[in-house]
């Protein structure tokens, strides 16, 4: 290799290398709803070097905080920490109740435009102001 060549390899700055505790850093950020842009500063980079040294962390970095710290109530729990156990319930309950379709999971309504809103409306009224209903026919035709 030239002296020129050896020259050009050393040029620009270093290639950003995550170490396991930014890593854990970015799960942990993410985790709480920082944005993908405070995370990068947090760190000092840009954010285009997050999202590609940072995949997994961003996509599953919830996931698996969630689960370390349900993993830490339970053990929590086990030992006899009553708030951890009804912390525990409680999460219980509503994931259970999502499941079944019950309680806290109820379907949306489609949200419906001006016109489909006041025909509801003017199939509603009643009184004074409803409709006349129509004639009854006296012949029936066969």
């Amino acid at each position: 290799m030239t002296e020129k060549s050896k020259a050009s390899e050393k040029r620009g700055r270093p290639a950003y290398r995550p170490s396991l505790a930014d890593r854990q850093t970015v799960e942990e950020l993410k985790f709480v709803g920082e944005s993908e842009n405070a995370i990068a500063r947090s760190l000092g980079i840009d954010p285009d070097t997050l999202r590609k040294h940072f995949v997994d962390e961003l996509a599953d970095g919830h996931a698996q905080r969630r689960k370390e710290v349900i993993g830490l109530l339970f053990k929590s729990a086990r030992e006899g920490n009553v708030a951890a156990q009804k912390k525990l319930e409680e999460l219980g309950r509503f994931a259970g109740a999502a499941e079944a379709g019950r309680e806290f999971a109820e379907p949306k309504q489609p949200k419906l435009g001006k016109k489909e809103e006041q025909q509801l409306a003017a199939k509603g009224v009643g009184g004074k102001f409803a409709p006349p209903t129509a004639p009854k026919l006296v012949v029936h035709n066969k």
